[in-house]
């Protein structure tokens, strides 16, 4: 059997700083120079041992900041009725979000196809970054049909969507159908999340019927794949 190769043996020895609590969750790397003179390695090396860590979600690279232990997973149960504040608070972590746009524009086929209307039907666009533990992790947009709920754009969309259409529109949803897939983040989802292109992400799309069948949202999540955890029950009775 040949000898494993020296950056796996490095992996092994970092994973090991991590999981003895010498590199804590969230805390910073030193920097790859000290690490290359602490492991008697070229930074060569060391580079492919962070990058595999990064691919197996155990560190993250920040643009210009340097490596990072990465923070436990979040739980995200797609069959449960929670907003992403419940659901990250619950696990005993901080969300946060931040609204970066609210606009009409027309809708792309996608979503029209989503929302059952013609092209380039008119809806209400939103973006949000949302933020567990002070890092930037989930860059969603949504798309709404505002035609159908007057004055939707004027409201608070740092709180829950939905818990909003409740109190103000007496309207509950029924049903979601979701798309879950690995992609690649690169342009504006790379930068917005502040992570290098190409960098391993999530996409969760998201339609959204009310009780009276009508599809009244379509939502394309883009995650940090090293911060969700997908989890569900399934029963079998």
């Amino acid at each position: 059997m040949p000898d494993t190769p020296f950056y796996l043996q490095l992996c092994d020895r970092l994973v090991a700083l991590i999981e003895s609590g010498e590199l804590g969750p969230a805390s910073r790397l030193p920097a790859e120079r000290l690490l290359a003179e602490r492991f008697a390695t070229t930074r060569v090396t060391l580079r492919q041992a962070l990058s595999q860590l990064e691919s197996e979600g155990r560190i993250h690279r920040r643009n210009r900041r340097g490596w990072f232990v990465s923070p436990p997973r979040v739980d995200y149960a797609p069959d449960r009725d929670q907003s992403f504040t419940q659901y990250v608070t619950a696990q005993g972590r901080r969300p946060f979000t931040q609204v970066l746009s609210v606009c009409h524009r027309p809708a792309p086929p996608t979503v029209a196809q989503a929302l059952a209307i013609p092209p380039e039907h008119t809806v209400l666009q939103v973006q949000r970054r949302r933020y567990i533990d002070d890092r930037a992790v989930l860059l969603e947009r949504i798309w709404l049909r505002d035609d159908l709920l007057p004055g939707l754009s004027e409201v608070d969309f740092t709180a829950s969507l939905w818990q909003r259409l409740h109190d103000d529109y007496g309207i509950d949803q029924l049903r979601k159908s979701l798309r879950l897939y690995p992609t690649a983040l690169t342009g504006t989802e790379a930068e917005t999340l502040g992570v290098h292109s190409g960098c391993a992400g999530l996409c969760v799309t998201r339609t959204t019927y009310d009780r009276d069948g009508r599809a009244l949202e379509y939502d394309e999540d883009h995650w940090l794949h090293d911060a969700i955890c997908i989890r569900a029950d399934v029963d079998m009775t």
